[in-house]
């Protein structure tokens, strides 16, 4: 122990131990004999005794409404960009331009709506409401050229009904995809519980 490249560190390591009291009263002594006799040990004493600067952090609300300002727009843009697309896809794919591509295209949309937002009302909503309103639009645009027969119930139910319903069949393939989309997250979910 008379080493006192030792002592220094055993001294170091006691320290904290003794600022908080925690020292047995033998151990304690010793320490106080061995930094009373040494100037460096008793620089280490009043340098462990004083508390460290804390330095000051900025105010988090500001930085924090920017960001969240910034990711909102950000969403708000994805958002945007999706309604477009699934728009884009309503008017392409559908059952209106006599193509079954859309079985493919709306099981899809489905799938990757329901994993960008976890919600089947939004897979819902992005797969009825544009066919919705393009079949809407379509019958309104035949019955405007003249080829609309019948009263006025049949002009305004028989289109109504018939939009519904093809709106429907495309929701059914989005609804299937979105299925796919929740089993791939569950998958998922189990893999990485499994880790």
């Amino acid at each position: 122990m008379n080493d006192k490249h030792t002592v220094r560190h055993i001294i170091e390591d006691l320290l904290p131990l003794y600022e908080e009291g925690l020292l047995s009263e033998e151990t304690a002594r010793w320490l106080e004999a061995q930094t009373a006799d040494d100037a460096d040990y008793e620089k280490l004493v009043r340098l462990s005794g004083q508390s460290l600067p804390k330095p000051e952090l900025p105010e988090p609300t500001e930085d924090y409404a920017k960001m969240m300002a910034k990711i909102n727009r950000k969403l708000s843009l994805y958002q945007l960009l999706f309604m477009a697309i699934s728009f884009v896809l309503a008017i392409r794919t559908s059952l209106l331009n006599e193509s079954f591509e859309f079985v493919l295209w709306y099981a899809v949309l489905g799938f990757v709506t329901y994993l960008f937002y976890k919600q089947m009302k939004i897979v819902f909503f992005l797969s009825f409401a544009p066919v919705f309103l393009w079949s809407i639009g379509d019958s309104i645009y035949e019955i405007v050229n003249g080829s609309g027969d019948g009263g006025m119930g049949v002009i305004v139910f028989s289109p109504v009904l018939a939009a519904v319903v093809m709106a429907s069949i495309h929701c059914l393939f989005a609804f299937i995809g979105s299925l796919m989309g929740l089993l791939a997250l569950k998958i998922r979910k189990i893999g990485e519980e499994s880790e």
